[in-house]
Formats: C-alpha cells, sequence, structure tokens
C-alpha cells in the first residue's frame, strides 16, 4: 500500500445540469461521487483532489440542486478524467417535489450508460441506511463499479472505525470494497485512489505502484 498520492495537476468546472439534456457528452472514465445531504461530500471531493475549493462546500444540508461536472487530469500528459458531484439526498425537510426531482436526475445520470464508476459516501458515525442499500443494489444491477466510503473518520478513534466498518461489512456483504476517509486529515486519499482509478494512470502517478482496485 502506497502512502502518499499527487494532488490533481488540473481540475476545472464543466458544467452543471439540472436534467439529462444537460450532461456533457462521455469523454473517459466519469467518478460519481453520491451520498447523504450534509455527508461530505464536497470537502471529500476536494481531498481527494488535492483541492481547497473546487467542489462547494455548503453550511445548508440539500441546498446542490444539480449535477456538477468537473474536468480533472492528475498528472500533466495523462489520461484526463471527469468527477460528478451528484445532489445529496435524504434530506429530511426537503418537499416531495425536490424529492421527486432528485430521483429523476440521479436516475437519469446511472441509467446513462457513461463509463461510470460510483463512490457513495456515509457519515462513520451511523450505520448504513435503507437508503444505502437501495442505491448499492440500483448501481448493482445497473453494472456500475462502486465502493462504499465512511466519511469523517477522523470524529471517531480508531477503534470505533474499525467496528463501525465491521458492521458496515455484515449489512452490505463483501461485494463492494469499504474504506475509512477523512478530509480532515487525508486519511484514506491513497486507498481511494487505488480502488477508482485505472491501473495505468497510478503507475504512471506512482512509480512501482499497485493497479486500480476497481475493475472498469
Amino acid at each position: 500500500m502506497f502512502n502518499f498520492f499527487p494532488s490533481a495537476h488540473e481540475a476545472k468546472f464543466l458544467t452543471g445540469a439540472v436534467n439529462a439534456s444537460g450532461f456533457p457528452e462521455p469523454a473517459g472514465l466519469e467518478l460519481a461521487f453520491m451520498g447523504r445531504s450534509n455527508c461530505g461530500k464536497s470537502s471529500t471531493i476536494n481531498r481527494f483532489l488535492g483541492r481547497k475549493a473546487l467542489a462547494r462546500v455548503s453550511s445548508t444540508p440539500g441546498r446542490t440542486r444539480e449535477i456538477n461536472f468537473f474536468g480533472v487530469t492528475f498528472k500533466k500528459g495523462t489520461e484526463p478524467f471527469v468527477i460528478a458531484d451528484l445532489p445529496g439526498y435524504g434530506f429530511a425537510r426537503a418537499p416531495k417535489e425536490l424529492v421527486k426531482s432528485w430521483e429523476a436526475l440521479v436516475g437519469s445520470y446511472l441509467e446513462s450508460a457513461r463509463n461510470q464508476k460510483a463512490i457513495l459516501l456515509a457519515d462513520c458515525r451511523r450505520s448504513v441506511a435503507e437508503d444505502e442499500r437501495v442505491l448499492l443494489k440500483t448501481l448493482e444491477d445497473l453494472k456500475i463499479p462502486a465502493v462504499l466510503v465512511a466519511t469523517k473518520s477522523d470524529k471517531l478513534t480508531r477503534t470505533q472505525c474499525r467496528e463501525m466498518l465491521k458492521k458496515w461489512e455484515d449489512a452490505v456483504g463483501n461485494r463492494f470494497p469499504i474504506l475509512a476517509f477523512s478530509a480532515h486529515t487525508g486519511e484514506g486519499r491513497p486507498e481511494l485512489a487505488k480502488a477508482v482509478l485505472p491501473g495505468e494512470l497510478l503507475a504512471k502517478l506512482i512509480p512501482g505502484g499497485p493497479g486500480g482496485g476497481i475493475s472498469p
């Protein structure tokens, strides 16, 4: 396991889409970050890329209502890929119309047959909920590779974090990689990179490093 992973050479906002007609043309690998409102999604994206403010961090859960697409190159001359920042779900006070809008937007994105890998985020301090189980089953049915990420791991002790991850494993089985991540400390960043990035890209970024963990 490698302990260091470089920051992105280039990361820029491409477009925001409120419906399928606004999706950019597919251009290779897309990493789709998704999770419950206020799970730390924007902070996780920023830390994963080694950027401070690429994805906007909001103090108001449920504020983002579109899919934001970012173009990323980790090293000059390497193949670029796209990050899709999906709107959060599960905001208790959201009106039914907003919930339906989320379902339609995210559903159309997941069913759009792009070259996606999904990163499903959830706060490490709570158990896997029905929302996560449904999304994981949907991703499985659509044959979209996925990894389950426990965010805010710095909020627990290492023992507590290991115990919670074991509960998550018991809840979803061994069908998906599960790892802990902290946007505050950077814990889990190399592991997430190994899980979702292609092996040929990792080899260029980390000489002698391991290949990607999730099959295309």
